[in-house]
């Protein structure tokens, strides 16, 4: 499977006149080493992920019934770089947007002065698995079901994306590993680039799904 393979498939199979969102990690991004943790929404992606978030754009060329593709992005710059190379590659006569920082997917971080130091006790790996279990408090990390009603909130009802249109909103594995484990129940270990959720909905019901090479999960929830 090429990255983004999954996205892809999910959103070949949203049924035709829904509204197709996803919400995906950014692509390969450059290393954070020497990099302060203040400064790591500068770094960029490689000319690898250059290539990988192009191609994933132009094997969307492939997928007949989107009307319109919109792109948005956090703040991070390897996320704003991921949605501009999958536009590049996505030539579909200007059915394109790229809309910036829309829908806002704010970061789950509260202090991170706090989440540097958890994590430096605990390693990454060890802090997200005891954050999901509601070990971490709540002046360090949101809590992972209300963050999840919350960004599910907002790309559900972001007003732009109509019947038969596709959002792709590209955020981080931080943004993701809450909203797997909320609706899923399972923590992953990791969420591989431009992997991430898809939200196929009419006007009152969303079906979200997420696979990777390990798990498949599919679940419906209903539009408040």
């Amino acid at each position: 499977m090429k990255p983004g393979d999954y996205v892809l498939d999910f959103i070949r199979d949203a049924p035709e006149g829904h509204r197709t969102i996803a919400l995906i990690r950014h692509s390969k991004r450059k290393s954070f080493n020497g990099v302060p943790d203040e400064l790591r929404n500068s770094v960029g992606i490689t000319a690898e992920g250059i290539v990988m978030a192009r191609e994933f754009g132009e094997s969307m060329n492939q997928i007949s019934h989107i009307n319109r593709l919109f792109l948005g992005h956090t703040v991070a710059k390897r996320a704003e770089m991921t949605a501009q190379s999958i536009y590049d590659g996505y030539f579909s006569d200007n059915q394109a947007t790229i809309v910036g920082c829309e829908p806002e997917i704010r970061s789950p971080v509260v202090n991170l002065d706090n989440l540097v130091a958890v994590r430096n006790e605990f390693g990454w790996k060890e802090l997200i698995v005891k954050w999901l279990n509601g070990e971490i408090a709540g002046d360090t990390l949101r809590n992972p079901s209300e963050y999840t009603d919350e960004i599910l909130g907002e790309l559900l009802h972001y007003p732009r994306v109509g019947s038969g249109e596709l959002l792709i909103a590209v955020a981080h594995d931080i943004t993701l590993f809450p909203l797997i484990y909320s609706l899923f129940g399972k923590n992953v270990k990791a969420v591989e680039f431009l992997n991430g959720i898809v939200i196929s909905a009419d006007t009152h019901v969303a079906e979200i799904a997420f696979c990777d090479g390990n798990n498949f999960f599919k679940m419906e929830r209903e539009i408040s």
